[in-house]
C-alpha cells in the first residue's frame, strides 16, 4: 500500500448544460429539515443469493408518471452525470427564500469524482434557484448556476484560482483531503442575503449581498447527480452518504454540532443513525472440516442465536448473551463485535445459517438465510480465490466479489491491506469499506487473510477476525493442501533466527500435506515501479530484500507458490531458486494486490524474472484436484489475464 496521489485536477470550462439508480434511505431529521436521505451502494449478490444482512430503509427513486419531459443533464466540469435522481420533494416545498444545504460525503479515491445537489428550472434548464456541489478538492454553491458557466476554471485562465467569488457564487479548491483524510461535511446555507458556504464546520466562503432568483414554483424540480466517470463500478452511495435540505438558514454553531453528530457516527463505524443495523459481517473464519466460525458487530449492545443447519427449516441453534461492547481511543469509540464457533459438523457440507440479534429494547434484526461449506477431507479436489489491497475502493471489491462467487471457491485467500489504514484511530474503513465491498460475499465464503500495512497494529485486524492463534501469523490445512499465513510487517521476524523464521520452519518440518503454499503481504520479488528504487532513474532492488530472508525455508522444504500483494498491480514470476531462474526446482511467487488500491505500474524494463505482467484490477483462482494445480487470474470484465498448470507429480521428481 502506497499514499494515494493526488491526481491533478482537470481544467475545463463550467458548463451547466441533470441516469438513474441511486440507493439511499430516508432518516428521521429535525424539524427545519424538509428532506433527510442516507444512501448506501446496492451491493447485494443477484438471484436466491441476493440478501442484504439485516434492515435498511427503502430507497428513494424518482417517481414514475405515466409521461414527462426530463430536463437534459447538468455537464458538471465537463462531465454527463453517471447517476441522477430527482423529484424527492414537491416544488412547493423548495419555494422559500431562506434555506440550507448538507452534503455528507466519503471521498477514499485518487481519481476525480463529484456530486450536485441542485434547484432548477423545468423550463429553462439552463438556469436555477441554487446549487451545491464538488468536484475532486473543489467546492462550490451558487444561487445563480448559469452563471459558472462563464467561468473556466484552471491553470493560465483569466479568472481562474483556488478562489473564485461572483455575484451569486463561491468556488473553493481545498488541498486538505478532509476529516480523517477522506469525509467532507459541505453546507451550503442562505438567510435571504447573505451566501455562506462551510466544509467541516469552517466557512470557506462568504457573499454579504446575494439575491435569489425569481423562479415559478411550479417550474422548479430537485435534483442529486453523481459524476463518477473516472472510477468504475463506483455509485452514488460510495460518495455520499447523506443529504439534507433545510427551510431556513443554518447557524455556524448548528453547523458545528451536526459535523460533530457525524463524526460520532463515524468513529463507531455505524453506517446508518438511529436504526439498528449490522455495520459488520456476518463474516466467516476459520472453516475446517467440522467447524466454522462466524464474526459480526451491530451497532448498539445485542444478544444473538445463530441458528444453522444442512437443510432448511433450521434445526440447530446456540445462544450469544448480550454484549456491552467495549470503548476505545479514551473512550471515543464504540464497538460491539461478537463472535461464534459452530462446531460438530460434517466435512465437505453445505451448511445454511441465519444471525438474530437483539437489542436490549427487544428490537430484533435477522441477517437472513445464509450459506457456507465445511472444508473438505484429505484428497478431495477445492478451488480457493486469491485477492488483495482491496483498501479503498468497496466499489471495486463488490465487483471482484461479484465475479468470484460466480466461480463459487470454497475459500477466499486475502494477502492483506483488507484497509488502505484500517489501524486503530480509522475504524470505520473496515465498516465503510472493508466490509462494505467484501461481506456478500464473505459472508458465504470463509476468508483467510493475512494483515497488510493498511492494518500493520493489528489493532482492528485482530478484533474483526476469528483466527488460529497468534492470529498475525497461523497455518491451516484444508484438502491435500497447507497454507502458512505469516505478517511480513515484522520483516526483521523473517531472518533466520526471527520469531516467524522459527515458527515457520517448526511449521513446514511438521506438515504432511502434498501442497504448501505461503502467503504474506509484502512483496520478495516484483517490478514495481518506485516502491523498491526509482527505476525511472536507476536500478532498483525488485522486492523486498528484508523480506527474502526467509526464502531459504520455502526452498528447503518444498513450498509450492508464495502468494503477495502491497503492489497494486498483477505479476508472475518464472520459478526462481537460489535468485536464479530454475524452471524444474523453483518457486513461482504470484503478486495480486489488485482489488481496490490506486493502481500500480511497473518499471521501464522487463524484469529478469518476470513470466507475466497486468496493470488492472484483478482477482485469481486456484484449483487443485489429483495432484494437479490450476492458477488463473481474471480482470475485473472477467477477462483472462494469466493461467498457470503445475503438476504435484512432476515436481516431487525434482
Amino acid at each position: 500500500m502506497k499514499p494515494p496521489l493526488l491526481t491533478p485536477f482537470r481544467w475545463v470550462l463550467l458548463a451547466l448544460t441533470f441516469l438513474p439508480g441511486f440507493v439511499a434511505s430516508a432518516q428521521p431529521a429535525p424539524k427545519t429539515a424538509l428532506g433527510d436521505w442516507w444512501f448506501w451502494p446496492d451491493y447485494t449478490l443477484e438471484r436466491n443469493a441476493r440478501n442484504y444482512p439485516g434492515p435498511r430503509k427503502e430507497n428513494p427513486v424518482t417517481p414514475v408518471v405515466a409521461a414527462t419531459v426530463e430536463t437534459p443533464p447538468l455537464t458538471f466540469f465537463g462531465e454527463k452525470p453517471t447517476e441522477r435522481i430527482h423529484n424527492l420533494l414537491p416544488a412547493v416545498a423548495l419555494s422559500g427564500k431562506t434555506f440550507a444545504v448538507e452534503l455528507w460525503l466519503l471521498n477514499h479515491v485518487n481519481e476525480p469524482v463529484g456530486a450536485v445537489v441542485a434547484l432548477r428550472s423545468r423550463q429553462r434548464p439552463e438556469q436555477g434557484s441554487w446549487l451545491l456541489g464538488c468536484y475532486g478538492r473543489t467546492m462550490l454553491f451558487s444561487l445563480k448556476p448559469e452563471e459558472l458557466a462563464q467561468l473556466t476554471v484552471g491553470k493560465n485562465q483569466p479568472n481562474s484560482g483556488p478562489e473564485l467569488t461572483t455575484p451569486a457564487s463561491i468556488l473553493r479548491t481545498v488541498q486538505e483531503r478532509g476529516w480523517k483524510k477522506r469525509w467532507s461535511h459541505l453546507v451550503g446555507t442562505y438567510d435571504g442575503t447573505r451566501l455562506q458556504l462551510y466544509l467541516n464546520g469552517r466557512k470557506i466562503g462568504e457573499i454579504p449581498q446575494a439575491s435569489l432568483a425569481a423562479s415559478e414554483t411550479d417550474s422548479l424540480q430537485l435534483e442529486m447527480a453523481a459524476y463518477l466517470n473516472h472510477e468504475p463500478y463506483m455509485q452514488w452511495g460510495d460518495l455520499v452518504k447523506n443529504v439534507r435540505i433545510h427551510n431556513t438558514a443554518l447557524t455556524e454553531q448548528a453547523i458545528a454540532g451536526r459535523f460533530a453528530e457525524l463524526q460520532q457516527l463515524v468513529e463507531d463505524g455505524r453506517l446508518y443513525p438511529d436504526l439498528f443495523h449490522f455495520n459488520a459481517g456476518p463474516y466467516l473464519n476459520g472453516v475446517q472440516p467440522e467447524s466454522i466460525r462466524l464474526v459480526w458487530e451491530t451497532d448498539r449492545p445485542a444478544s444473538a442465536v445463530i441458528r444453522y443447519g444442512d437443510r432448511q427449516p433450521l434445526s440447530n441453534s446456540i445462544t450469544i448473551p448480550l454484549t456491552e461492547g467495549k470503548t476505545h481511543n479514551e473512550g471515543k469509540v464504540h464497538s460491539y463485535i461478537q463472535e461464534a464457533l459452530l462446531n460438530g459438523l460434517k466435512p465437505g457440507t453445505p451448511y445454511f445459517y441465519e444471525i438474530e440479534a437483539k437489542s436490549k429494547t427487544g428490537e430484533t434484526i435477522s441477517s437472513g438465510i445464509l450459506t457456507f461449506s465445511t472444508a473438505v477431507p484429505e484428497g478431495a479436489a477445492f478451488t480457493f480465490g486469491v485477492i488483495g489491497d482491496t483498501e479503498a475502493r468497496p466499489h471495486v471489491s463488490n465487483r471482484v466479489a461479484h465475479l468470484l462467487w460466480d466461480e463459487r471457491p470454497n475459500f477466499v485467500l486475502h494477502v492483506g491491506d483488507l484497509t488502505d489504514g484500517g489501524e486503530q484511530p480509522f475504524k470505520f474503513e473496515w465498516n465503510h469499506e472493508y466490509f462494505a465491498g467484501s461481506r456478500q460475499l464473505s459472508s458465504r465464503v470463509p476468508f483467510f487473510p493475512v494483515p497488510g500495512n493498511g492494518e500493520g497494529d493489528l489493532y482492528w485486524y485482530k478484533q474483526y477476525h476469528a483466527l488460529p492463534e497468534p492470529k498475525a501469523y497461523y497455518s491451516f490445512r484444508y484438502g491435500d493442501a497447507e497454507f502458512f499465513m505469516l505478517n511480513s510487517n515484522e520483516p526483521k521476524e523473517f531472518a533466520p533466527g526471527g520469531r516467524q523464521y522459527v515458527w515457520l520452519e517448526e511449521q513446514l518440518k511438521r506438515s504432511t500435506a502434498r501442497w504448501k503454499f505461503v502467503a504474506h503481504h509484502h512483496a520478495p520479488y516484483s517490478s514495481d515501479e518506485d516502491d523498491y528504487g526509482n527505476a525511472w532513474t536507476r536500478s532498483t532492488d525488485l522486492g523486498d530484500v528484508q523480506i527474502r530472508k526467509i526464502i531459504p525455508l520455502y526452498e528447503k522444504y518444498g513450498v509450492d507458490l508464495v502468494f503477495y500483494g502491497h503492489l497494486h498491480t498483477y505479476h508472475r514470476t518464472l520459478p526462481i531458486r537460489e535468485g536464479k531462474v530454475n524452471r524444474k526446482k523453483g518457486i513461482t511467487y504470484i503478486q495480486a494486490g489488485g482489488a481496490g488500491g490506486n493502481l500500480e505500474d511497473f518499471a521501464p524494463a522487463r524484469a529478469w524474472f518476470t513470466a507475466k505482467s497486468f496493470r488492472g484490477y484483478h482477482y485469481g483462482t486456484v484449483t487443485l484436484a489429483d495432484g494437479h494445480l490450476n492458477l488463473k487470474v481474471y480482470d475485473t470484465e472477467g477477462r483472462l489475464k494469466d493461467y498457470l498448470d503445475l503438476e504435484k507429480a512432476d515436481r516431487d521428481k525434482q
